[in-house]
């Protein structure tokens, strides 16, 4: 059976990996000249690390990423609003999305195709499914997963529903060195704008920044990193160090959708950013592909690569994701605060909750076990 995958980013190969034993051959189209990702941090939380302890990656990760040790939510000078240290039966981590992305690439069997942008796709009348590339390449498959991100091409052919909604601020990220402790990760808030710092490995830390501004508006004339100096350069440091000593930014809208049914259509189906975006308040974007691609490979191997394969995942896998997608949100929401008021409330209600109920809050993310559910 030949499965094609639309996307060569973290949810596609992870599928292709967790098939490895399926007997699917799988075939990963990915419209960029290579196979890579952003210069940029990614959380990579317990839920997640149960996916690639199962399959044999954890030790390779874990070796290259950084650990959450304490974790401070702090005002822009400084002031500590709370401070908690997670542990969980396997670490809370973070690690650049190019070595992540590199490790699922040294261990997949599939094929890898370059300059392959998906144009359409159709139904034969024996059921197989055609893909038309702009490269004018054709590939003949059994089943198709659309793994292309939050701009779908295979969630625009299939629900033809609308763009993704842009929640009113950019960001902003950036990975470098710093002599930072390690184990240091924080979340600051200021007015309409915030600054997160995580761990990754060897003294690399990464950054983001948020700002309330229009969809992607230009950081000309002044260039991007004398826009985020003269926004951050009073925060607390080690913020404006960080952004001075940063060579690579990238900037993104801050998007997403409505949780949306009907990821599958005949024998396509969506995974990833493709089928659930979600704005990256929790951290839980890449863990949710992760999840995703462990239910959608285990309801292939029971069911094969048919639609109530596919039904069956998208069971499984949609509450879940829609409460992430509606709680990250609601968490941007509270983060992008402009009103004094209502800043000084979230910052006294963050000060006065003990650790043990923000902790409690976030359980239900990296506690849960998708590998101990019944497909």
């Amino acid at each position: 059976m030949e499965l094609g995958i639309i996307g060569g980013g973290i949810a596609g190969l992870t599928l292709a990996i967790e098939l490895r034993e399926a007997g699917i051959n799988c075939h990963i189209f990915e419209k960029n000249g290579a196979f890579e990702e952003l210069g940029a941090a990614i959380s990579v939380f317990p839920n997640a690390l149960r996916v690639y302890r199962q399959n044999g990656l954890l030790q390779e990760i874990l070796d290259a990423s950084g650990e959450f040790g304490e974790v401070f939510l702090r005002t822009s000078k400084g002031k500590i609003l709370s401070k908690s240290n997670p542990k969980y039966e396997l670490p809370a981590i973070c690690m650049h999305r190019a070595d992540l992305h590199a490790i699922l690439l040294r261990h997949v069997s599939a094929k890898l195709y370059v300059n392959h942008a998906l144009e359409t796709f159709e139904t034969q009348a024996d059921g197989r499914i055609q893909l038309t590339f702009a490269n004018g390449e054709r590939k003949i498959v059994d089943a198709l997963v659309g793994a292309d991100g939050i701009h779908s091409k295979v969630r625009k052919l299939i629900l033809e529903d609308s763009q993704p909604v842009f929640r009113g601020y950019n960001i902003w990220r950036g990975v470098c060195q710093s002599d930072i402790h390690a184990g240091y990760g924080s979340e600051t808030y200021g007015k309409g704008k915030r600054v997160g710092i995580v761990p990754i490995s060897d003294g690399k830390f990464g950054w983001w920044a948020t700002v309330n501004e229009d969809l992607l508006a230009n950081d000309d004339p002044e260039g991007t990193k004398a826009k985020l100096m003269r926004l951050f350069g009073d925060w607390h440091s080690p913020i404006p160090e960080l952004i001075s000593n940063t060579e690579n930014i990238v900037k993104n809208s801050i998007s997403d959708r409505l949780p949306t049914r009907g990821w599958s259509k005949e024998k396509v189906v969506l995974l990833g950013d493709a089928a659930h975006p979600t704005t990256p308040n929790l951290g839980q974007g890449g863990c949710m592909a992760i999840e995703g691609a462990h239910l959608l490979a285990r309801c292939i191997s029971k069911y094969g690569l048919t639609e109530i394969a596919f039904q069956r995942y998208e069971a499984l896998h949609f509450k879940r994701s829609a409460d992430v997608v509606e709680t990250s949100l609601k968490m941007g929401r509270i983060g992008q605060l402009e009103n004094p008021v209502a800043i000084g409330f979230r910052n006294t209600l963050m000060r006065l909750m003990p650790d043990e109920i923000s902790m409690k809050l976030i359980d239900k993310y990296f506690a849960y076990d998708v590998t101990a559910i019944h497909v």
